[in-house]
């Protein structure tokens, strides 16, 4: 079986514009959730969130092509011209050669789309008639356009899909781009997952379902994974991106190989439309599917926790379950208390902070751990990072439906 590498990373949300900034912000234990600032928010139940504020998408799209794209693709584009650019496979003019390009694919992922665009566009519709809306609107909100747009400022020629499955689509596209590499679809393949959902109606959408924390006058304490007062997630917004690459063509290349994906499991809970099976079994069944695949033991496991109550108590079930008990269970932390739930980019998100941290031998803190809940009773890393020397990491993604991903990196 053709092995799968990771030769670029690429990172943006709302405690850095590149993968370094935010990773040296998320083990500070820093917080990028505040009051919502793209939209009046006052009248609204939630008036916070993980925004990216210092973002200019002028800085990787032509100014005259910005209204054709939605936020939520401008932040791929940040976040893939990062990975590609440490890659080392794109040219003076920033294409990949056209030797490699028919070879070269995009898995691309989000939860929903181009949420903002929607509603502006329905708006407009509904006050000024069907003959005032952008011919732009469509192009702009499909999911897949993630995977147009990239694959156009590239050259990339191979092939395009894309993963739309609620919380876990960016680790569904890191699964589904390693899944053609090892079937000899493609030698490789760039992985992006973005989302930008802070809007109106996402976040009255969400609050509606009493997902959302409500703090609004402690932001910084608002998302709290594991702690027994937490009160639902924080919305966040960013994009992450990794170049997947067959082992032999980046051996034979030279290129730096920040970690080997090593295993991968999915499944589905086949329960409700929004909680996890009961005690994570599906959850479980996921990991325990990347782990037969990967056949070595973990380190660290960057988990979903979202800071709600249901997915927090299941995945600490989850965990138990699939490693045999409490004392068996790796180091845990959720880096979501600190940049929100990127909701379907958190999985591309979280893939790089988990590469990162085996890298750097670094493991990130699961920030604004106040007060033990003794049924979420494992070790989550409180508070502040801690110092590592690990040769493994998995991540955990799971999405409204019921449906899970899981992957396993390595050091190479």
């Amino acid at each position: 079986m053709r092995r799968v590498v990771v030769t670029g990373l690429g990172m943006i949300n709302s405690l850095g514009l590149n993968k370094g900034d935010s990773f040296k912000s998320i083990v500070g234990g820093k917080c990028g959730v505040k009051r919502i600032t793209c939209f009046d928010a006052d009248d609204f139940p939630v008036q916070i969130a993980a925004e990216i504020t210092d973002f200019d998408p002028n800085e990787v799209m032509n100014p005259k092509e910005v209204k054709k794209a939605d936020r939520f693709i401008q932040l791929a584009l940040k976040a893939s011209k990062e990975a590609m650019l440490e890659s080392g496979l794109l040219d003076a003019s920033g294409k990949c050669d056209a030797a490699i390009a028919d070879r070269f694919g995009v898995s691309s992922a989000a939860g929903i789309g181009g949420l903002g665009n929607i509603e502006k566009n329905s708006i407009t519709c509904f006050e000024k008639g069907p003959r005032k809306i952008t011919p732009f609107f469509i192009p702009s909100a499909l999911v897949n356009m993630l995977g147009g747009f990239t694959s156009i400022e590239f050259g990339i020629k191979g092939p395009n899909l894309s993963s739309v499955t609620a919380c876990a689509a960016g680790t569904h596209a890191i699964i589904e781009a390693a899944k053609t590499i090892i079937l000899n679809g493609a030698d490789r393949m760039l992985v992006i997952g973005s989302e930008s959902t802070i809007c109106p109606v996402g976040i009255g959408g969400f609050a509606a379902m009493k997902a959302l924390s409500s703090r609004n006058d402690d932001p910084l304490r608002a998302s709290r994974p594991f702690d027994k007062d937490r009160d639902g997630f924080v919305m966040g917004e960013g994009a992450g991106a990794l170049v997947l690459e067959d082992y032999e063509s980046a051996r034979a290349r030279g290129a730096t190989i920040y970690a080997e994906l090593i295993g991968f499991g999915e499944s589905g809970d086949a329960n409700h439309m929004t909680t996890p099976a009961p005690e994570g079994e599906g959850a479980s069944r996921a990991m325990k599917a990347a782990l037969k695949m990967a056949g070595v033991g973990i380190g660290y496991i960057n988990a979903h926790g979202t800071s709600t109550g249901y997915n927090d108590l299941f995945e600490t079930m989850a965990l138990r379950n699939t490693f045999g008990g409490k004392q068996n269970v790796p180091p845990v932390s959720s880096t979501k208390g600190q940049i929100g739930h990127c909701l379907g980019a958190a999985g591309a998100i979280e893939a790089v902070i988990s590469i990162m941290a085996m890298q750097q031998g670094i493991l990130p803190p699961t920030i604004n751990q106040e007060t033990p809940d003794p049924e979420c009773d494992l070790d989550y890393i409180p508070n502040v990072a801690r110092e590592a020397k690990i040769e493994t990491v998995m991540s955990n993604s799971f999405g409204f439906g019921g449906t899970n991903g899981v992957v396993i990196f390595k050091k190479v």
